[in-house]
């Protein structure tokens, strides 16, 4: 029985069920934290890791439908049936390389290859296969694409097959719903668990309610914990997901409300109920309020931690004023509280705000000695710095540093050294570090387009210019803005380019990014 959307049906060679051997797969567990410990149920997947041939099966497997998919965008071919065939010829697949593989495919921000990942999974899952892995990736891409028709017949399939339909399956489902705004249909998928043998418990009910708190439907995850709060026993975890959720919907009111009535339940908060309180009000600029909450944090017995203290920092970081953030820190230092990597992030981008490099420089050194790594987040905003006062010197060693450190660099380090030697006309290390992306898989996006294509229109090498647009919108996927596709069509008029015009135009029309010229 394969699942194949409508569209789809008419590729019946992509849909051909074939034979292979199983391994066992992701172990998936639901864990249900305990209440005086943690805030949310989180959903933890421990994969299997593959071998090195099955990391090959599956990355060859994951080139062939991305390069399908970037020739094919709007079309789909029965010949990959027999392109997938030919790679896994001699090697059996198993759960963990199907769920790989579709990882890979819906990792993009652009441009998901869904019809070919589909007929890949349908072409590869079989009866044989009982582990639900490969079907919850798949069931959380059809989410991610919004083909939840396909979702459901996954669901239905995994029924038919006998493979287990756990709360994860659920969960998968009822977040992708809550995250296309169809808080609804969440709650729906919620009340359909008994019909394929999967029960909900609290655990589930917890579930629910923190998917539709996180992403900001406070409304609806209130209503529906009103109308079962009867029959599951509301925990501080389900409590501090309420709170949370009306805090990220920006209605401090009703968070201080769930807040008095989980102590007049005689649930007490914990660290993470206060310090989500204390966030909140610190987001709605009520800076006392926030303090008194803390107070009585503390009177309680209870002993705030690092993100705690960094709630407190946040909105005064995001104010500038750098003194009152020294003051939250020494504080935490005065209670023995050990600064984490956002701690030390926030004292680097205060002292760059107020353009103090050396004293970023010197946290920066702090946190390493103490055993802190940093992230890219540490590094950018001193790069930030480095990139105003055009030091193309230190913008080295500090890269240097970075990299001696094995700190990753992340897209926006990327951009602004890209923009740093763009600036001073250096194209071989705007190039350079394009590569380098490219080799360590660190995405480029609009920015980094923008800075590629303008220093080649600025230096009149419109082919270099024309090259890489291409590449942005073909194999990235990215909508250019008006004015870099404006930019590379002069360079091509000033170069008598005009049949490359014209197919640069023909490809922006198709992928729908501009009209058609009149």
């Amino acid at each position: 029985m394969a699942v194949v959307k409508p569209y789809l049906r008419r590729i019946s060679t992509l849909t051909t069920i074939n034979h292979f051997s199983t391994s066992s797969s992701a172990a998936v567990s639901t864990s249900h934290p305990d209440p005086h410990t943690d805030t949310t149920t989180t959903v933890t997947k421990t994969t299997q890791t593959l071998s090195p041939s099955e990391t090959l099966i599956s990355e060859k497997l994951h080139s062939l439908i991305k390069n399908h998919h970037r020739q094919n965008p709007n079309t789909n071919i029965p010949s990959l049936s027999t392109d997938f065939s030919t790679v896994s010829r001699h090697h059996p697949l198993s759960a963990a390389v199907i769920s790989s593989v579709i990882k890979k495919c819906a990792a993009v921000r652009h441009g998901i290859p869904f019809p070919q990942t589909l007929a890949f999974f349908n072409w590869s899952v079989n009866e044989t296969i009982v582990s639900p892995e490969p079907y919850d990736e798949m069931i959380d891409l059809a989410g991610k694409v919004r083909q939840f028709d396909v979702a459901w017949e996954l669901i239905n399939t995994m029924k038919a097959r006998n493979v287990e339909i756990t709360i994860d399956t659920f969960s998968v489902l009822i977040r992708r719903y809550v995250r296309a705004g169809m808080a609804a249909e969440a709650v729906h998928a919620f009340n359909r668990m008994e019909d394929y043998n999967c029960k909900p418990d609290r655990i589930a009910f917890s579930v629910v309610i923190s998917i539709l708190c996180k992403k900001r439907r406070a409304e609806e995850a209130q209503a529906f914990f009103d109308s079962l709060k009867c029959k599951f026993d509301p925990d501080v975890v389900v409590y501090t997901s309420l709170v949370h959720g009306w805090c990220r919907a920006g209605n401090i009111k009703e968070a201080e409300r769930v807040f008095h009535e989980m102590k007049e339940n005689e649930i007490k908060p914990n660290v993470y109920t206060y310090t989500i309180v204390i966030d909140g009000l610190c987001r709605m600029g009520q800076i006392t309020r926030a303090h008194d909450v803390f107070a009585e944090m503390l009177d309680q017995g209870i002993v705030p931690n690092s993100i705690t203290y960094n709630n407190l920092m946040r909105v005064h970081v995001k104010a500038g004023r750098t003194e009152k953030v020294l003051q939250v820190y020494n504080q935490m230092k005065r209670l023995s509280c050990e600064p984490d990597l956002i701690t030390y992030n926030f004292l680097i981008e205060s002292h760059c705000k107020d353009e103090n490099r050396d004293e970023a420089i010197k946290v920066l050194n702090s946190m390493v000695k103490k055993g802190c790594e940093p992230n890219a987040g540490s590094f950018n905003p001193i790069f930030r710095e480095i990139l105003k006062a055009r030091d193309v010197n230190s913008a080295h060693r500090l890269f240097g540093r970075m990299k001696g450190l094995k700190c990753k660099p992340n897209t926006v380090t990327y951009n602004l050294l890209m923009r740093m030697f763009a600036d001073s006309k250096s194209a071989d290390m705007v190039l350079k570090l394009k590569e380098e992306m490219d080799e360590n898989e660190v995405e480029l996006n609009v920015n980094s387009y923008r800075i590629l294509i303008g220093l080649y229109c600025a230096m009149g090498h419109w082919n270099n210019a024309y090259k890489f647009f291409r590449e942005m919108i073909e194999e990235k996927c990215l909508k250019p803005s008006h004015g870099d596709y404006e930019m590379v069509l002069r360079q091509l008029r000033n170069a008598g380019q005009i049949k490359k015009h014209e197919e640069l135009v023909e490809k922006m029309v198709s992928r729908g990014f501009v009209a058609r010229p009149l």
